[in-house]
């Protein structure tokens, strides 16, 4: 499991290795920016009187992971945490990480990661829609980061820009849910959570896009 972590000037990204009160997504446990320590991170802050996202999981997969009543993490470093052979275990971890710019969406894990790391773009709506010779790229700016998707292969969409814009109205309905699936060779997006094929998506008249290949990439921003 990695996180994208939020700080005042930047970001940086961390294995995560426990997260307390997993219900609420209450604190994650990560080192800091050096390296060196491991620290609790609170999911969210207020800025402007507004909620703020801190912690970006992007990344869900793991291994030898447990949940002991309102915490989850590492069997081997739950109760250990300040334990020397535990935080060279973490370092270990940390030092072969991978992130890279673009995440791909060609499985259900990479789904878990797109949803988790932008809340199902809840709430998101559609800044721009560019398309560059046979690319299309879409991005969405949603709870203080923009998403930015990169649909090459056929690319299609019903969205247009502003979609999804609170300051409109009820001319573009607001986003709550995401669902991706893969059918016919192509990865398709639907704002409908129960729309897992074309059939589904043309029945509840979806928001879409769809394309060979979709990947994405996030930037964190100031505002909320």
């Amino acid at each position: 499991m990695i996180a994208r972590i939020r700080e005042k000037d930047g970001w940086y990204d961390s294995a995560v290795f426990a997260i307390y009160d997993h219900k609420n997504y209450a604190e994650v446990l990560v080192f800091d920016r050096e390296g060196r320590e491991l620290k609790c991170v609170p999911f969210t802050s207020s800025i402007c009187h507004c909620i703020r996202i801190d912690v970006f999981i992007f990344d869900t997969r793991t291994e030898n992971w447990v949940k002991k009543e309102k915490t989850e993490g590492y069997d081997w470093l739950l109760g250990h945490e300040d334990d020397d052979d535990a935080l060279k275990r973490c370092k270990e971890i940390q030092a072969n990480i991978h992130v890279p710019e673009w995440f791909d969406l060609k499985n259900e894990d990479d789904v878990e990661g797109l949803i988790d790391a932008t809340a199902g773009l809840h709430d998101a709506y559609v800044k721009k829609i560019d398309r560059q010779g046979e690319k299309l790229y879409l991005r969405f700016g949603a709870w203080s980061c923009e998403v930015l998707f990169e649909l090459t292969g056929s690319p299609e969409t019903n969205l247009c820009e502003g979609y999804g814009h609170m300051a409109i109205g009820n001319e573009y309905p607001l986003i709550d849910e995401t669902s991706v699936f893969f059918e016919d060779g192509k990865v398709c997006w639907t704002d409908y959570a129960n729309a897992h094929s074309f059939a589904d998506r043309d029945k509840y008249e979806c928001a879409y896009f769809l394309a060979e290949r979709i990947r994405w990439k996030f930037t964190l921003t100031n505002t909320a």
